[in-house]
């Protein structure tokens, strides 16, 4: 096994975890590079999605040792479990916005077609389509506006212009074709597929041995694919998903604790309890009044 990925449920350097399920970050793309000397290394967040926007500089973006050199301006997105550093100029000028994956999943859930277009690790270049990325620039500054101002019905406003800004990227990618091809790390394709048969089998009971042979691995295979890039079993993994489903439903819903727990196929609500309580802490209930 090769040596171990560095990965944050939060931010690069971040310690802590996110788990709100709509969670969004904005920062200015030299305030982070600079603390660490313009040299991102290469790492993965494995809760949260990117977009990097570059409106002028140089930098080399860096995926499984594999490096693209970035002349602004130019869009970067970067999905979730996704490999990549990079290495900036001094002089780079630009925006991240980070945000858990499950809201951009919620945008696009009536969509399904496009949310499979823009969840990929793309390199959109705009040297040569000023008033394109003019345009995105424009939902960019009025998505930042939305965040820092406390404006009448933000909570509507910015997702739907998350979901333009989504849908002019999806068409211009089109139009361009410069995906950044697909993992061709094992371990990483099987990560992948593993968290996306989790998010399919939400209803379902399976055992880690069935989603191993849906990869056609052994069950310590995918554990040890789990270990090397979380620190996690792939039992704790399906938790994990488990427990954050559970707290939308808690937090979003008057459902009852029961009820939440045979939505999600559990079919003992203490056991789903007490679950909850050594993930989180706290039981489903004092969870739901905090």
């Amino acid at each position: 096994m090769s040596k171990a990925i560095v990965n944050f449920k939060g931010l690069y350097g971040d310690k802590q975890a996110i788990y709100l399920p709509n969670f969004i970050h904005h920062e200015p793309l030299e305030t982070r590079s600079k603390m660490y000397d313009w040299e991102i290394k290469e790492h993965l967040h494995t809760e949260l999605f990117q977009v990097f926007i570059i409106k002028k500089g140089e930098g080399i973006i860096i995926s499984e040792n594999k490096e693209l050199k970035l002349v602004g301006p130019c869009i970067i997105t970067i999905p979730t479990n996704s490999l990549h550093g990079f290495i900036f100029q001094p002089d780079i000028n630009g925006e991240v916005i980070t945000f858990s994956e499950s809201f951009l999943e919620n945008i696009f859930k009536p969509t399904p077609k496009i949310l499979l277009g823009i969840n990929r690790f793309n390199l959109l270049l705009f040297e040569q389509h000023t008033a394109a990325f003019k345009q995105i620039a424009q939902y960019i500054h009025e998505i930042i506006r939305e965040l820092y101002n406390d404006n009448l019905e933000k909570q509507i406003v910015i997702p739907s212009l998350f979901q333009l800004l989504f849908i002019y990227l999806y068409r211009f990618s089109l139009l361009q074709k410069q995906t950044i091809a697909q993992s061709d790390n094992r371990t990483l394709q099987y990560f992948q597929s593993f968290q996306k048969s989790i998010k399919q089998s939400l209803h379902e009971t399976k055992s880690i041995n069935q989603y191993a042979k849906e990869l056609n691995i052994t069950s310590v295979h995918l554990n040890r694919i789990c270990q090397a890039l979380v620190q996690k079993s792939a039992l704790a993994i399906v938790h994990d998903y488990l427990i954050n489903e559970a707290k939308k439903y808690l937090l979003n819903t008057n459902y009852s604790v029961s009820e939440v727990s045979y939505f999600l196929n559990f079919k003992d609500p203490a056991y789903f309890t007490r679950l909850f309580k050594k993930e989180t802490g706290v039981t489903p209930t004092d969870f739901r009044k905090n």
